[in-house]
């Protein structure tokens, strides 16, 4: 695709900026010391760690750390272009549908066995196994592998993927269409290898649900083969990772940092202090703590392509009360994102004009998606009073009470989630609005179940087009879990995808278009903002990469 490179330059400008932010200001924090000569940077993160299986996650926070101590086929550099990791070259067939990939020489997992390729294949085949029913199992639908979906449907077996180890150096994925952004997204860590013989020692089988194995669960029952190692686990509060001297290409790691501690900081204010003590290398801030840090050397701030929307989960109460399209609209119409925005988070972030967000995907014409389309959603109190009216009416009742789930890992959902109650209860008089806070990762569980009501969550991007979003409501998509299904919706990016327009760019825009402002229209989802960061890092630290679509690497990072 050739605006993929446009795309993820341009949306990254300001985000390179951010890896080496206020490096002219002064200050000397030394994030916790450099004991026994060892250089440490130390990152505070707002949400615990999840999970270190990288085919289960679905979080950034569990992403970043995996690709510390994992490796892909390639990996994203400073201006998010994939180059090559443990692939050393790949070749392309003249119709775009088949890559074979040619791994180094010597490559090996921490615990000295080798690194093959039929790594890949394991892991590629894991991914995509119906037991595991792996959230991320779309991607392989996604990119078109051979078929993925019908092994994930147990149609054919696993051994039928389209993904094959000729020798133990090659790799090769076939592919039933050519996907313009598939290189990209071999950085990502749902396409990582797996050592077949370590995964099944550790009680892993393909055929068996994750939870009936070990696989992940401590620092020493992985295998790793990234530039660090996970050396050291405390849950809650701290993850430190080492650097690995194993690594393919540890002589260019030499100047990086010797270690990376991410540590567990609930409380944003206190990592500010931290910060400011030199414990800390680097901190997100919310609220008013970015006006109280603004003039800080360390300070910078960037527009994210996390998008955070309220899920209104139609499929919760018998009375079908979220079925009602009138109070979904009454909901969305009465909440204030401007406000939520400029007065409650003052981060960077901005209000949501659609489920897509800005500075993010570009269009065969090179504009911004959004600056395409235009604000899908609006503010407005009286017909969201005129909407909540006739659902009532429909609904046969006066009384409707609404649950709103959030994570309280970090500050921000929370102060978001009590802004749209306060908005929903004074906007739409005698509704019941109640909080229900859990941590993340009871929070991912519920929502998973489709045990909740409304729940406050966010996407960040895997790949820079409209696609990833889109793809989330797609019913007829491997491993779907959720609760819209619009056959009109998904007949639109069957069609933009795999089907009629899928080699027309211009017409595959158009269907996007379409899809988003049929969902939107549908109140499939109710949009809310989009996430900005503003952050504290140490002038003496260089090289964190920020992402807009994929993740974020600490891989290359200095300090001094």
């Amino acid at each position: 695709m050739s605006n993929f490179k446009k795309t993820l330059a341009a949306g990254l400008a300001l985000a390179l900026l951010a890896g080496c932010g206020g490096s002219n200001g002064g200050g000397s924090n030394n994030g916790g010391g450099e004991a026994d000569g060892k250089k440490t940077v130390t990152v505070a993160i707002n949400a615990d760690l999840n999970t270190m299986d990288h085919h289960v996650a679905t979080d950034g926070g569990s992403f970043v750390m995996q690709s510390l101590c994992i490796g892909g086929l390639v990996e994203l550099d400073a201006n998010a272009q994939p180059q090559a990791d443990l692939a050393e070259s790949w070749d392309v067939s003249e119709d775009g549908t088949v890559y074979t990939f040619h791994l180094r020489d010597g490559l090996k997992w921490s615990n000295g066995t080798p690194l093959t390729a039929k790594d890949f294949v394991y892991g590629w085949q894991r991914l995509d196994a119906p037991n595991l029913a792996s959230e991320y199992a779309f991607l392989l639908e996604t990119i078109c592998v051979k078929n993925a979906k019908a092994a994930f449907d147990g149609e054919v077996p696993l051994s039928e993927l389209g993904v094959s180890a000729p020798d133990d150096k090659t790799f090769v994925v076939e592919l039933t269409q050519p996907v313009g952004f598939f290189l990209g997204l071999m950085a990502f860590p749902s396409f990582f290898p797996l050592n077949q013989e370590f995964f099944e020692s550790m009680g892993g089988d393909l055929d068996a649900n994750v939870s009936e194995n070990q696989y992940s669960q401590a620092v020493d029952k992985m295998l790793y083969c990234g530039p660090y190692v996970f050396s050291n686990w405390e849950a809650n509060t701290a993850y430190t990772f080492t650097k690995n001297p194993d690594y393919w290409n540890a002589d260019a790691q030499k100047d990086c940092v010797d270690e990376i501690v991410f540590r567990f900081a609930k409380d944003a204010q206190s990592a500010a202090l931290s910060y400011q003590q030199g414990d800390i290398d680097v901190v997100t801030l919310t609220g008013d703590l970015v006006d109280q840090y603004k003039s800080d050397p360390g300070f910078t701030q960037r527009l994210q392509g996390y998008a955070w929307r309220l899920n209104v989960n139609q499929l919760c109460k018998s009375d079908e009360t979220f079925k009602n399209l009138n109070l979904r609209k009454a909901l969305s119409l009465s909440i204030n994102r401007e406000a939520i925005a400029n007065d409650v988070l003052k981060d960077g972030s901005i209000a949501a004009q659609g489920f897509i967000p800005r500075d993010f995907a570009y269009g065969p014409d090179g504009k911004d998606y959004r600056d395409t389309v235009g604000n899908l959603v609006e503010y407005d109190v009286a017909a969201a009073q005129e909407a909540y009216n006739k659902a009532k009416e429909e609904l046969g009742t006066d009384s409707i009470s609404v649950d709103i789930l959030y994570e309280t890992d970090s500050e921000a959902p929370g102060k978001v989630a009590e802004n749209i109650q306060a908005m929903w209860k004074e906007n739409l008089p005698g509704i019941e609005v109640n909080l229900a806070p859990k941590t993340k990762k009871e929070r991912l569980a519920l929502m998973n179940e489709l045990d909740y009501e409304v729940g406050l969550t966010r996407w960040g991007p895997d790949y820079a087009d409209p696609q990833t979003y889109l793809d989330l409501f797609k019913s007829d998509q491997t491993a779907y879990n959720g609760y819209y299904f619009n056959d009109a919706y998904d007949a639109l990016l069957n069609k933009a995808e795999t089907g009629e327009d899928a080699a027309n760019a211009e017409a595959r825009w158009a269907d996007l278009i379409e899809a988003e402002k049929l969902i939107l229209d549908d109140q499939g989802l109710i949009p809310v903002f989009q996430n900005g960061a503003a952050m504290l890092i140490n002038p003496e630290v260089k090289g964190i990469e920020f992402h807009n679509a994929g993740v974020d690497s600490y891989r290359h990072i200095t300090k001094g």
